[in-house]
């Protein structure tokens, strides 16, 4: 475009964050606010696969982030009872982007808050939007301290539960619980382990990922209707008894699981989706990330397409072309990429909780040795695919 844009993103996560770098190296003028009133994360990880990391490299992130993060070289599925089902790769890196990198979500965070306040962007917490009120020249935005400004657009990454989405575009697209939840917790790192390890259980999985060299982090997944509130002090000793649930009376990895118990950091998060069809504009106010496509993590990619949002929609804002041409082409790009992910990731959820009953559960497991390498591959080639 011909002008300087002033570009208001709503949203200070992953991938807020993401995107006002993305937008700042365009030469935009970027403020960044959100709702919390700082961006501490309960010991959670999360990965990149080579998509996230390729989108992470154009953010100018790549060497801060390998500095911190740790880099799996495959995964390997067992059972409940330690039996080995299937070795899977992550597909081959890129150069020097890894095809796959795990690392702590305050890590990042910190390098992104970092890298956008460099480029300018300015950066608020505590603070959201009280009303919007849109001209065809500008948006005019009231913030929840009182003040006022005029933006050229308002870009929502508020995440599942967005304020931008719920006013702009409808409570329509408000979140569906999927059916299944999360339990996670950081811990010390096993000894011998060295790479992504997922036990299949009955009706779920649990996953032990290294973080650093002495750190991993522990991630339970199972089918859970409703959606319960539980007290944080109670949460520990819940996480163990679902993992002991899983794992019966197998002794493989107890003592990790038995860390559970003293646990100062347990995270639960009940899945659910968000999809918002075509398209994620209404005028000058925009939506991405999880705003406008929440994915359970099955393809670990929840993150990375919130990132690629932010960079695909750079891209095409620094084009010579209209607003309106920026917004359709980055619908183009973005909308069938991330409904493959999306879908699969939600079959891969159903797949693996469809695993309670002991026929199902044998099915199960003679798909993770049989078929599990033909789907993981899929996937890796989907991730890989360019954005």
């Amino acid at each position: 475009m011909d002008k300087q844009l002033r570009i208001l993103v709503v949203g200070a996560g992953v991938g807020g964050l993401s995107a006002a770098i993305a937008l700042a190296q365009i030469g935009a003028q970027v403020d960044v606010i959100d709702i919390k009133p700082d961006n501490s994360v309960p010991g959670v990880g999360f990965g990149l696969r080579l998509n996230g990391m390729r989108a992470v490299r154009e953010l100018g992130l790549l060497k801060q982030c390998l500095a911190f993060g740790t880099k799996p070289s495959g995964l390997t599925y067992y059972d409940n009872r330690g039996r080995h089902l299937s070795d899977l790769s992550y597909g081959p890196d890129d150069g020097d982007v890894p095809s796959i990198l795990v690392m702590s979500r305050i890590g990042y965070l910190d390098v992104a808050s970092a890298r956008a306040q460099d480029l300018g962007c300015v950066i608020r917490m505590g603070t959201t939007v009280a009303s919007l009120e849109q001209t065809p020249e500008s948006v005019a935005v009231t913030f929840s301290s009182g003040d006022e400004a005029d933006y050229d657009l308002v870009v929502g990454f508020d995440g599942i539960n967005s304020q931008i989405r719920h006013e702009y575009f409808g409570a329509k697209y408000d979140p569906t619980p999927a059916g299944g939840v999360a339990w996670r917790s950081a811990m010390p790192l096993a000894d011998g382990l060295t790479d992504t390890t997922f036990l299949q259980g009955h009706g779920g999985k649990i996953v032990f990922s290294p973080l650093s060299a002495d750190m991993m982090y522990m991630v339970l997944t199972v089918a859970e209707e409703g959606r319960p509130r539980y007290d944080p002090a109670d949460m520990p000793q819940i996480m163990y008894d679902r993992a002991r649930a899983l794992m019966g009376d197998s002794d493989f990895m107890a003592d990790s699981i038995e860390h559970v118990r003293r646990s100062t950091s347990v995270a639960y998060t009940p899945y659910s989706t968000v999809w918002v069809p075509y398209p994620w504009f209404r005028g000058r106010v925009m939506i991405g990330g999880d705003a406008a496509h929440t994915m359970p993590p099955y393809l670990g990619s929840g993150a990375a397409m919130s990132i690629e949002d932010g960079v695909v929609l750079a891209q095409e804002l620094a084009k010579d072309q209209s607003l309106l041409d920026a917004q359709l082409m980055y619908m183009a790009r973005r909308l069938p990429r991330a409904r493959a992910v999306h879908e699969r990731s939600i079959e891969s959820m159903h797949e693996e909780f469809d695993s309670v009953t002991p026929d199902a559960f044998q099915r199960r497991l003679q798909f993770l040795r049989d078929l599990e390498p033909i789907a993981n591959e899929y996937a890796n080639r989907l991730l890989a695919l360019p954005y």
